[in-house]
């Protein structure tokens, strides 16, 4: 059996255990049978295996890793293998292991590996390319009909002015779906910058939703809805960016219009509460509820992601970008809030916005 290095230990000769689990990143050191001579508590803490005596076969069944671990303890220099696992939790790593001298030979340790978590980098490359694949797509419906109109106009239709005002009519709302959803990625990009810095402003909720109603009030008129608004008095005041703010309340009030049915209620309101849900402390709950179609059990969890729709058609008809729920997520993450959404097919959505006192 090798001679084992308790990870509690830091005082046998030169070798400095403490120095190694003070390290963020796991670290195991290999003896020449490829058995485990030393794991730091980053490493027992992330992999969840005790390692130490045993072969790294015994405790790491990744044939790339094994015959990277090989190599080295055999004399290569260095290998470096990325591997994803699955338990206790997915992680992707980058796992870089060295031909190793000094103080840990005294263990018996030829090889030092070294696990770096890049879960985070790789989710966020993956969320990259599916945000850009989601832009793309989302603009070249658009750009496919301009450039088709275009043809048309300077073709066949160049001397028909009933198929040209038409036609121009179409192109004008194409343009302005493209000019929203450019507005609504740079107010996405701008409120992500900004996410890790809460907001100190002194913001009056009363106020704000008082200001949307006059903004929104003949869009419901359009559709012979009525603003029911219900806001406790003596509404404290709160840390946060106005404007943002004001996004969110007229984003979810526009939405509760647009999906709502015809001739029926908008009910805003506004309370304070003693505890908000999962994350505790005392704050304010603004909610927006309509009456319409609702929306099922299943897509509830996605509405926030970009470009999610319950109903693509009849989204884009209205003019949706599919970005404001998402813009909405963030700025209520920004204030350190809390948002949730509760629905009943067939009778309509709940939108409730909590926000720290």
């Amino acid at each position: 059996m090798a001679r084992v290095k308790s990870t509690e230990q830091d005082d046998t000769g030169n070798f400095n255990a403490g120095l190694f689990n003070a390290l963020p990143d796991p670290v195991i050191l290999l003896n020449i049978s490829r058995e485990v001579v030393f794991a730091n508590r980053a490493a027992v803490d992330m992999l969840a295996a005790k390692y130490e005596g045993r072969d790294l076969a015994l405790s790491f069944r990744v044939p790339d890793v094994l015959a990277a671990a090989e190599a080295v303890v055999q004399g290569a220099t260095e290998r470096e293998v990325d591997v994803s696992l699955q338990v206790p939790v997915p992680k992707n790593l980058k796992i870089r292991i060295m031909r190793i001298e000094g103080s840990a030979s005294e263990l018996g340790a030829v090889a030092l590996m070294v696990f770096h978590d890049v879960s985070s980098e790789t989710m966020a490359e993956q969320m990259r390319q599916d945000f850009v694949a989601n832009v793309s797509h989302e603009l070249r419906s658009p750009i496919a009909s301009l450039i088709g109109f275009i043809e048309t106009l300077q073709g066949p239709a160049k001397e028909d002015a009933e198929a040209r005002d038409r036609f121009l009519g179409i192109m004008g709302d194409e343009a302005q779906r493209m000019a929203r959803m450019i507005d609504d990625l740079l107010s996405l990009s701008r409120v992500e910058a900004s996410e890790r810095m809460r907001p100190q402003e002194q913001v009056n909720i009363a106020e704000l939703l008082s200001m949307t109603r006059e903004l929104l009030l003949s869009r419901a008129k359009e559709n012979a809805m009525e603003l029911v608004f219900d806001i406790a008095p003596d509404l404290p005041v709160i840390a946060g960016d106005r404007d943002e703010l004001m996004e969110v309340f007229q984003n979810l009030m526009d939405n509760a219009i647009k999906y709502g049915q015809d001739e029926t209620f908008v009910k805003i309101s506004a309370v304070q509460v003693d505890r908000i849900p999962e994350i505790g402390g005392a704050g304010i709950a603004v909610a927006v509820e309509n009456e319409g179609e609702g929306i099922a059990p299943d897509q509830l969890p996605r509405l926030t992601e970009r470009f999610y729709r319950v109903d693509k058609g009849r989204s884009r008809e209205m003019g949706g970008t599919g970005l404001g729920l998402a813009i909405v997520k963030h700025i209520i993450s920004r204030h350190r809030g809390r948002f949730n959404i509760e629905s009943t097919v067939g009778k309509g959505a709940t939108f409730t916005v909590y926000l720290p006192l």
